[in-house]
């Protein structure tokens, strides 16, 4: 079934899937009376907003630059490998600003319970998304796409 589902969902809602996770732990967490995160974290939220904000910009800056695609369902119509900018530093920055988003709604929500959703949008970004990318980037660019590989780590 998995294999189904690769490069089928667009990642933003994957991001409101676990949006809503986050929300449903954080339900859990205030209805057991489980422990808050500490204020000073929270604080953190709008911060995080905005750095995922400028990642989101910078990073889809980088691809218009190259005239290429930044369409998730069909990374084989890249026409170029984006690897200045924030690509020096990591393969994915779209999607980590998306993580950082969710990172910024668990802190919103002040429940440590919520950060699960992290975890799960990790892995369904980097089974689902990642690596079938990766793989159709490997036979298209080759010896270049695993250089960069190499060079840069998947998500920081």
């Amino acid at each position: 079934m998995h294999k189904r589902l690769e490069l089928l969902v667009p990642p933003p809602l994957w991001l409101l899937l676990c949006v809503a996770m986050a929300y449903g732990l954080a339900q859990i967490s205030k209805q057991w009376s489980w422990q808050m995160l500490p204020l000073g974290l929270v604080k953190l939220q709008w911060p995080l907003v905005f750095l995922a904000a400028f990642i989101a910009v910078t990073s889809l800056i980088g691809f218009a630059r190259k005239h290429t695609t930044i369409n998730p369902h069909h990374p084989e119509r890249s026409k170029h490998l984006v690897v200045e900018g924030l690509y020096r530093y990591s393969r994915n920055p779209m999607y980590l600003s998306l993580l950082l988003l969710l990172i910024a709604w668990c802190l919103h929500l002040q429940a440590g319970l919520s950060l699960l959703s992290c975890g799960v949008f990790v892995v369904l970004i980097n089974r689902l998304q990642i690596l079938p990318e990766e793989k159709l980037l490997t036979k298209q660019f080759n010896e270049q796409y695993l250089q960069y590989c190499r060079n840069v780590r998947r998500w920081l």
